[in-house]
């Protein structure tokens, strides 16, 4: 009794240092976000009165007396701001955010974002180049077979080129990665063309293989026994041509710096085609809101899981995650910098703005929805 209550705390205070990592990595992606705000808005000369880590009281300030900006660090590990002067309200100032130029506002408003993305872009880089992109190992490799007539088919002996272990590095010269889109390989092997060059790292050397796709052969459990006491197998003939293999795990191979780049620009498309696949899932109803969508506990959570798989999984976890962040925070939602972006380019159509006390309303009944939502999915996700 003793040695499980003793276990129980150890895996408790094992969690506790996981979520702790996770706020860590959380408040980083913030602070890279407020810190695009910031960095352009003093290239642009704006006028900055606060800059947050945190919400909540303040538990410290330092007050820059040059410029009068006050750096603060609050209570609630959630977020952060980066406070402009007049930026919900009408003011004479000519350094105050809406007296600036509309296209430098842009730049600061989408400047956020952008520190999201070129810190996940650097942080991936840097990780595919020094430990390697996840490409499919082949796991289970089945037997080719053909048709004699439209019923009865051969083993083709010898016919299977692939082996299990080898690391599926291309397939016609697209490469076979990455760990975020499980689907890719089939989706390039999904093709009208039968013949396909595998490139394959197999025993530390890399081949390239002519593989002719084909009808293969596995085997399912009848449920029955033999009188031996052997389960009896069932012979299974794929109704789709393939490569006659099932995917194991993921093997992590180092690229090149240049490759490694190219690489890095490929992860951050990926993330937002994944992102935008699991949006119209959403919204067709082919997934529910809760398998798909989080609030910040949510985001923590997932983190802490990443976390104790590993540096690795933290790195990937943080990249997808902190462009996740920049593409929400582009989105046209009250609020949201896509949002003020939105008002600005109005403004600039219109050459007047909206009435600012207007515009402030919205963007605060939109911050209070959208904390509401986050908690919502929040309680969607853990009790669905």
């Amino acid at each position: 009794m003793i040695l499980t209550l003793a276990i129980s705390g150890i895996e408790v205070l094992k969690w506790i240092g996981y979520i702790l990592v996770a706020l860590l990595c959380l408040m980083l992606m913030v602070v890279l976000h407020e810190l695009g705000h910031y960095t352009f808005g003093k290239i642009f000369k704006f006028k900055i009165n606060e800059f947050a880590i945190g919400f909540g009281p303040k538990i410290f300030s330092k007050t820059n007396k040059k410029t009068g900006e006050v750096f603060s660090i609050r209570p609630f590990p959630f977020g952060g701001f980066c406070a402009f002067g007049g930026e919900d309200e009408e003011s004479s100032d000519p350094h105050d955010f809406n007296n600036r130029p509309i296209w430098q506002r842009i730049i600061v408003l989408f400047a956020g974002a952008g520190f999201n993305f070129l810190s996940a872009f650097i942080v991936i880089t840097i990780f595919f180049s020094a430990y390697g992109e996840y490409f499919p190992v082949v796991g289970e490799v089945y037997q080719h077979v053909e048709y004699v007539d439209g019923e009865n088919y051969q083993i083709i002996e010898d016919s299977q080129k692939l082996k299990q272990g080898d690391v599926i590095l291309s397939v016609n010269g697209k490469d076979a990665y990455s760990l975020l889109e499980y689907n890719r390989l089939s989706e390039i092997i999904a093709s009208d063309d039968d013949n396909l060059s595998v490139v394959v790292l197999r025993d530390g050397e890399k081949l390239t293989l002519q593989v002719r796709k084909q009808y293969y052969l596995t085997y399912t459990e009848s449920g029955e026994v033999n009188e031996n006491g052997d389960k009896i197998l069932v012979e299974n003939v794929s109704k789709n041509k393939g490569l006659g293999m099932a995917l194991g795990a993921f093997s992590a191979q180092k690229l090149s710096f240049g490759k490694a780049l190219g690489h890095g620009a490929a992860f951050g498309y990926d993330v937002l085609r994944v992102t935008g696949k699991s949006l119209k899932q959403v919204f067709n109803g082919s997934i529910s809101v809760s398998e798909s969508m989080g609030g910040t506990a949510t985001a923590i959570f997932s983190l802490a899981q990443l976390v104790q798989a590993g540096i690795p999984a933290i790195i990937y976890g943080f990249c997808i995650l902190s462009v996740s962040i920049g593409i929400m925070n582009v989105m046209p939602l009250p609020a949201l910098d896509g949002s003020r972006i939105v008002f600005a380019i109005i403004e600039g159509i219109r050459r007047k703005p909206i009435n600012r006390k207007i515009e402030g309303t919205v963007h605060f009944v939109g911050l209070i929805v959208l904390l509401a939502l986050a908690i919502l999915l929040d309680v969607l996700h853990f009790f669905k």
